[in-house]
């Protein structure tokens, strides 16, 4: 009978652990496509409501009442819809990343949810509460910059310039007042409504007084005052003091004669 050879003591080893690395390597395949999967599902998303803000007080002169919601939505795997949904109704807004749409509401205090859906279904929403007011909305503050010059266009400091709104307002006129600084410069904040009554008045000047309709929330309106006793229709007050030199030297060469 003849002896087998001996194996290696190393071999002997590398075989009993073959059986253990099968196992691992097994493990790991089948864990990786796992691995991709998820990886493959991941997402991310961004909504932004921009209007209304939260807690506003919404004003709409339309019988059921409405409102106008916008904003900005961002989707790593496309966007499917936006969804505006109120007590009222719900509405689509489509698949833009900008978006703005008419939902109905009730009036008084609403909530509307805004619902980004991608395109794997996956959802992300923003809730708004706000206010609903049926009923024409009010004008809003105005801000107005200006100066006040002289007919030659030099500053007038010290004026006192008022402006007040030419609304029938419930609680009365809302004046608002300031002086003109030393360069003649002033600034009306918070005025309310667009149409406005002016006024300016300044010791030693013919006071002011005009209606003015602005169309924007921040104006510009440079006002010019006139001398008192100086002032003639049509004339600055410069060409006011040539003419009544001229009618100083016209008398006295008519005693000359």
């Amino acid at each position: 009978m003849r002896d087998r050879p001996l194996a290696p003591p190393g071999s002997r080893a590398t075989g009993r652990m073959m059986p253990v690395f099968l196992g691992v390597l097994l493990l790991f395949m089948a864990a990786a496509p796992a691995a991709a999967a998820d990886a493959t599902v991941e997402t991310s998303t961004f909504l932004s409501v921009t209007s209304p803000k939260q807690y506003e007080t919404v004003w709409s002169d339309l019988v059921p009442p409405e409102a106008t919601v916008a904003g900005r939505v961002a989707a790593s795997n496309g966007i499917r819809d936006v969804v505006v949904e109120s007590s009222a109704g719900v509405v689509s807004c489509g698949n833009a990343t900008d978006f703005a749409c008419t939902v109905p509401v009730a009036e008084g205090n609403e909530t509307i949810t805004v619902t980004l859906i991608d395109d794997l279904g996956k959802t992300s929403e923003a809730v708004l509460h706000v206010y609903v007011n049926v009923d024409i909305p009010p004008p809003p503050w105005i801000h107005v910059i200006g100066t006040v010059k002289d007919a030659d266009g030099r500053p007038v400091p010290d004026a006192t310039v008022r402006f007040e709104s030419v609304l029938p307002l419930a609680w009365g006129p809302h004046p608002v007042t300031t002086g003109s600084a030393g360069d003649g410069g002033y600034l009306i904040e918070n005025a309310f409504g667009y149409g406005q009554n002016i006024s300016v008045e300044k010791e030693g000047y013919l006071p002011l007084h005009r209606e003015v309709s602005f169309e924007n929330i921040t104006n510009r309106l440079d006002l010019e005052l006139e001398p008192e006793g100086l002032a003639v229709p049509g004339f600055s007050a410069g060409m006011g003091v040539l003419a009544l030199l001229g009618g100083v030297l016209a008398v006295r060469g008519r005693r000359k004669e």
